[in-house]
């Protein structure tokens, strides 16, 4: 009898599809922290999004093409590490954007049909706002006025720029998820909202633990990360976060301690939105709102209440 010593190939066997600014990467960090779980070590790597090729995106920074994995052998080997964890995971909120939900969805059933799917969801015209102010900071977001964002939304994804500045097109949860409960039984998929994880994480995290199949009386510390913010001066944290080759010489002086007190310095918390613009573009989601909570058995009263 000849044995083979080739190891097969790890798939992970649970995905956290997003949404962007609900969570994902405060959840991503909590469940790293438990021994039992396995999670990529490229946070956001867009794998079934991507067709194994490089979409073609108007890509504005080469961090950002960079972080895409869309070669089937590099996916793979995000999971080399795993070592024997129930639960292995990656989160790309990607997976529950505007951009092809049913092909992702479609891929995901294809190669991993028995795989637990986790959303976080968050009032939509909020979340919004936040994807733009966190995109604006850091220089993925090109215009300085939401309002004139929104109007440029149909012509961006007709030109095809990167999905996560579709900050109206990515709210339609409803839209976005449904191709996921059309493929997938209901047992495989849990849905959360923003508000479980700021009112009860503990909770939250435990129930997502027995989802996976997991000890859930681990201790896990759940910290907000990708706080929203804007800077002062967009090329002082150019500078100090993106500096050119030029700039590199100058920068390399700089102690990291008095770089990471710079940043800090330069930040501050968005303005709230206009009220008006809340409303109306919470009316354009209400109707996608409306079949969401029957979609997954929540009331979303509270996200229509403005």
């Amino acid at each position: 009898m000849i044995t083979s010593n080739v190891l097969m190939p790890i798939l992970p066997n649970f995905f956290i599809l997003g949404a962007q600014k609900c969570g994902t990467d405060a959840l991503y960090d909590a469940l790293q922290q438990h021994p039992d779980v396995y999670m990529s070590t490229n946070k956001e790597p867009a794998f079934f999004s991507m067709d194994e090729a490089l979409p073609d995106f108007r890509i504005p920074t080469l961090g950002y093409k960079n972080r895409l994995v869309y070669d089937r052998s590099k996916y793979l080997r995000l999971f080399d590490n795993a070592s024997g964890q129930r639960a292995i995971g990656e989160a790309s909120a990607i997976y529950l954007s505007s951009y092809f939900p049913d092909r992702t969805a479609a891929r995901i059933r294809r190669d991993v049909p028995h795989a637990r799917l986790i959303a976080l969801l968050r009032q939509p015209t909020d979340r919004a706002y936040s994807a733009f102010n966190f995109y604006r900071a850091r220089d993925l977001e090109p215009h300085a006025n939401f309002e004139a964002a929104l109007t440029a939304e149909s012509e961006r994804i007709r030109t095809n720029e990167i999905p996560d500045i579709r900050h109206r097109a990515n709210g339609f949860y409803y839209a976005n998820l449904k191709p996921y409960f059309n493929l997938f039984p209901r047992e495989q998929i849990r849905v959360y909202l923003y508000d479980d994880l700021r009112s009860n994480p503990r909770s939250m995290l435990q129930d997502i633990c027995r989802f996976l199949g997991i000890d859930d009386h681990v201790e896990l510390d759940l910290h907000q990360r990708n706080v929203t913010y804007l800077n002062r001066s967009q090329r002082l944290w150019r500078f100090l976060e993106r500096p050119t080759p030029q700039q590199m010489r100058w920068r390399k002086r700089i102690p990291a301690a008095a770089a990471q007190q710079l940043l800090r310095w330069n930040r501050f918390r968005p303005p709230p939105l206009d009220p008006a613009l809340r409303r109306s573009l919470t009316q354009e989601f209400r109707d996608d709102i409306l079949r969401l909570q029957q979609l997954i058995s929540r009331d979303l009263s509270q996200w229509l209440a403005i």
